[in-house]
Parts: C-alpha cells; sequence; structure tokens
C-alpha cells in the first residue's frame, strides 16, 4: 500500500509531541500537549479521509502509516550506517 507522504510526517509530527511533552514540565507541557491534540487531531482527519478515498479499512490505513512512519529512511540513519 502507498502511503501518501503527507500521512506519515503527521504520524512523526505526533510522536515529536509527544515526547516534547513527556519530557517538559507546567507551561511548557501545556504547549507541547496542545501541540500534540493538533497533530493527533489531523492524522486522524487524514487517515480517514485516505480510508475513504481508498476504500481501505480505516485500521488498516493507520497501521500502515504507523510501520511507514517508524521505518527509517537512509538519511535518518547518518552516513555510517550500513544501507
Amino acid at each position: 500500500m502507498e502511503i501518501p507522504r503527507r500521512l506519515i510526517e503527521l504520524r512523526r509530527a505526533v510522536e515529536a509531541a509527544d515526547d516534547r511533552y513527556r519530557n517538559n514540565r507546567g507551561e511548557n507541557a501545556t504547549v507541547a500537549l496542545a501541540v500534540w491534540s493538533d497533530a493527533t487531531a489531523a492524522l486522524a482527519r487524514g487517515i480517514a479521509a485516505y480510508a475513504d478515498e481508498t476504500g481501505l479499512p480505516h485500521r488498516e490505513v493507520e497501521s500502515a502509516v504507523l510501520r511507514e512512519a517508524r521505518r527509517r529512511t537512509p538519511a535518518d540513519r547518518g552516513p555510517s550506517a550500513p544501507r
């Protein structure tokens, strides 16, 4: 299944916002939680729209997005990583 890049980027944004939330306290955590909430809502809308567009089950699309977002690209691994 070909997953649109925008959905992968949204999933990574949710993960980054979650990390920021977990590593902050007080007002910074509140801001991070708001960012996480917005990113999660955008991801949910994107997954629903893609599932409707393709006719695939929502859970299947969501799982595929999660797998693709966790997959590391050669640029993510750095120059010394095996290819």
